[in-house]
């Protein structure tokens, strides 16, 4: 074949090799151009794995270790009042703790309420002394672990007990022989249906959340309430008579009607004033929790240097100086023992969170 043969049929091949190629690339587009009205969605067709957002509310890690001098243990309060020197009479106790964990630990009193809800929201307090009302609040967000509850004048938990004037007309469902109700709420206190009670102050659990939740939880209905402050008012406004027709104070843990700014006024405050019914002790005292960044064997081994301190010889004494509360002991708890005093607050519309530091 000669050479000029030769180019001309390779010149021929190519060009019928360009035009498939061509065809081929304009079929392809073509079909591409088709498919891309019925292609998926591209969150359905792949996935691309990024970093779940953290929510505002939500606690972080620690990144450090805590209990080291660098980053110690902190173990806040919330004082009630004004408590002066606190922070002297916590050293003591922090200092017997040191000596059971090796952990360096700090004490750090609030006198704000939030302050201390945001530090430990923040992962800036690691375990805290909070009552009730704050402790459910906490809950609520999934801050914080129960660790233990304290004895408090003999007293793990109390309740509320409701009052009236003999000369009301009302019945009484308590013998105060064995301090104890002899029937259920629902049939003791429906009649109180439309009539107003004396409150104490709108945190208090025992003599205003706890007994108007028991009423709503009842179904029992009464008039806009009269707040009085304290046990004592409320005890002093029945005896009167004309401000309420019932009230609500503390139980278990002592009488109104036998305190000394009732009875050295009014002698005969026993025979007037009556017990109706009384709640059984769903009200925890002053409990411990950690936050829930701590790790479980950091928080046993805090939890399980309270109970020894209790256990030496002057451990009362030190936790009770620290903490300007009366404390006998420790009970370990879960969060099933606040389950009773939920039920109740919730049924009474209240938002803990409006109430920290009760």
């Amino acid at each position: 074949m000669s050479i000029l043969k030769s180019i001309k049929l390779f010149s021929i091949f190519a060009n019928k090799k360009i035009l498939i190629l061509f065809n081929f690339l304009l079929i392809s587009v073509l079909i591409s151009g088709c498919q891309t009205s019925i292609v998926l969605e591209p969150t359905t067709t792949f996935t691309v794995e990024t970093e779940a957002p953290v929510e505002p509310t939500s606690t972080m890690q620690p990144t450090v270790q805590i209990g080291l001098e660098e980053s110690p243990i902190v173990i806040g309060y919330i004082v009630s009042g004004n408590q002066t020197n606190i922070q002297n009479f916590a050293e003591t106790m922090i200092t017997a703790l040191e000596d059971k964990t090796a952990y360096e630990i700090r004490f750090e009193s609030f006198e704000n309420p939030q302050q201390a809800f945001d530090n430990l929201r923040q992962g800036e307090v690691h375990f805290i002394f909070i009552q009730p009302l704050t402790y459910l609040a906490a809950s609520e967000r999934d801050l914080i672990v129960p660790l233990l509850v304290s004895n408090h004048f003999g007293l793990y938990n109390y309740g509320t007990q409701f009052f009236a004037n003999r000369e009301s007309g009302f019945s009484t469902f308590f013998d105060e022989k064995t301090n104890k109700s002899t029937t259920t709420a629902d049939f003791a206190l429906r009649q109180f249906e439309g009539k107003r009670p004396c409150w104490t102050e709108p945190s208090s659990l025992s003599g205003t959340i706890i007994p108007h939740g028991i009423l709503a939880k009842n179904g029992v209905s009464f008039l806009a309430p009269a707040y009085l402050q304290n046990p004592s008012a409320t005890i002093r406004a029945l005896y009167i008579k004309g401000i309420c027709d019932f009230g609500a104070t503390y139980s278990y843990s002592g009488d109104p009607r036998t305190s000394s700014q009732v009875i050295n006024d009014l002698p005969d405050v026993m025979d007037r004033i009556m017990i109706i019914w009384q709640s059984d002790a769903i009200i925890p005292s002053l409990g411990l929790s950690a936050s829930v960044n701590v790790p479980p064997q950091v928080q046993s081994d805090i939890k399980n240097a309270f109970l020894s301190l209790l256990a030496d010889e002057n451990g009362k004494a030190i936790v009770s100086d620290a903490l300007q509360y009366d404390i006998q002991g420790f009970l370990s708890i879960e969060d099933d023992y606040y389950e009773a005093l939920r039920e109740l607050v919730k049924a009474a519309n209240i938002n803990p969170y409006q109430h920290l530091g009760y």
